[in-house]
């Protein structure tokens, strides 16, 4: 399969999960053209209403949610993220609502204040005010997620920016799929919008964009986060960053455990817990009978992998589930002497391990592909504690079920910037805060008009 990118004369040959892909790849000269041109291009898109773009992403988001049209792009994904066609399916439903012309019109309002913001001058008590686009956004895009794609893309066009988008190595279709499926419906997006492959390693190239690019929004983990905020800070250019974050939920208060398992094992099977708002663990008041809800969260993520089941595309992928549920059992069942206990299918489909101990942050970067800790606790403070002193540098969603509002006000202030209902941590209302920010008010800047 060809992936034809904005620019580039050279092809990589790259296998991800036995698909061939060639990818047209950009080297420094492509990469120097191209963010030349959409320079020349700024003053035209700054010309273009809001409510075009709007149009734009709502007949996109549209064309998506057609299954005759997705079905494809769907069978492709699935095999590229080792991921069920219908938990890929699942998630797609949900990302392309969000792209719906009123949740986009609720997204700018909440953000921004008015829909028309980039558009006009609106009165204020000392003047008027008003939004401009920055220039030139470079998106640089991680693979783990690929809900992130069409979010970053559609900040950077409602926010009348042009924008360089790199697609990650690891998972570099959709974000062509979207680019090619947004110029399907109007030719002229290429004007503010490239998309382009290149080798991650030649950090020249990335020196050479950040240093002409007005502003960086960057998807990824902690290494790469750390290279390109050194080259942000060396160019002293406006950062936006996302990415190596620790989701979990708490379970304080439960009427019903068969309904609030159910709701979590949702949030679990949610992108396989690669992308940051997925729990890695459920903190469990002990005043809850924790063996029947570990056994009840087992018998949910049971039922939902019959609906959605998980893709065995890569062997490693099973071996190393069953490696780390047993390298757990081995650390955590050896010194807990009062409870541990390991609830599992026959092969790697789900794995809950229910652990008095509380887990180290490197076990928990082992929680992927529906792999889950159960942690009991006496006080809240035990989880405020602990949440502090592993995790208070990579928090952001917190599935809660409880009404303890002094509980939520400690964990908020610790960093967590999102706090929903079990069964809803990948589901965010429109206009809601990412990692604590509005990407539409980092992608702009606000003027005022003060004669």
């Amino acid at each position: 399969m060809k992936l034809e990118f904005t620019c580039g004369e050279e092809i990589t040959i790259k296998e991800v999960n036995k698909l061939k892909l060639e990818l047209m790849t950009s080297g420094k000269g492509d990469v120097e053209k191209e963010l030349e041109r959409l320079k020349k291009n700024k003053n035209k898109v700054h010309d273009i209403k809001t409510e075009e773009t709007i149009d734009l992403l709502d007949r996109c988001a549209k064309l998506w949610l057609d299954d005759n049209y997705s079905k494809k792009h769907i069978e492709t994904l699935a095999q590229i993220t080792n991921q069920s066609f219908e938990l890929v399916n699942y998630e797609f439903k949900s990302m392309m609502q969000m792209l719906l012309r009123e949740n986009i019109q609720n997204t700018i309002k909440r953000e921004l204040g008015e829909v028309d913001i980039l558009d006009s001058w609106h009165k204020t008590n000392y003047g008027y005010e008003h939004r401009q686009p920055r220039g030139i956004i470079f998106h640089n895009i991680s693979g783990n997620a690929f809900v992130v794609i069409p979010m970053s893309i559609s900040m950077g066009l409602l926010s009348k920016n042009c924008n360089l988008v790199k697609v990650s190595k690891d998972e570099p279709y959709f974000a062509y799929a979207f680019y090619k499926s947004l110029c399907e419906l109007d030719e002229t997006v290429k004007d503010r919008l490239s998309v382009l492959y290149f080798d991650s390693s030649k950090t020249e190239i990335y020196d050479t964009i950040v240093k002409n690019s007005d502003g960086v929004i960057h998807w990824g983990g902690e290494y790469s986060s750390r290279i390109i905020g050194e080259m942000c800070a060396k160019y002293q250019k406006h950062m936006i960053m996302h990415g190596a974050k620790i989701s979990f939920e708490v379970v304080d208060k439960c009427d019903d455990l068969n309904k609030v398992s159910e709701e979590i094992a949702k949030d679990i099977i949610c992108w396989e817990q690669k992308a940051c708002l997925s729990p890695r663990v459920v903190f469990l008041n002990d005043k809850i009978d924790v063996d029947e809800f570990s056994h009840c969260l087992s018998a949910s993520l049971r039922k939902i992998t019959e609906v959605i089941p998980k893709a065995y595309l890569s062997e490693w992928n099973s071996v190393k589930t069953i490696q780390d549920r047993q390298y757990c059992t081995l650390k955590y069942g050896m010194k807990n002497e009062r409870r541990f206990k390991v609830y599992s299918s026959f092969n790697a489909d789900y794995t809950v391990i229910l652990s008095d101990g509380m887990p180290e942050k490197e076990d928990i970067n082992k929680c992927f592909y529906r792999f889950i800790f159960v942690c009991p606790y006496s006080s809240k403070s035990d989880v405020v504690n602990y949440v502090s002193e592993n995790l208070k540098d990579y928090l952001q969603t917190m599935g809660y079920s409880g009404n303890d509002e002094e509980f939520i006000e400690k964990m908020t202030l610790l960093g967590v910037s999102i706090v929903t209902k079990p069964g809803k941590m990948s589901l965010h209302e429109p206009g809601t805060s990412h990692d604590g920010i509005h990407n539409l008010k980092e992608f702009t800047f606000l003027v005022s008009r003060q004669i």
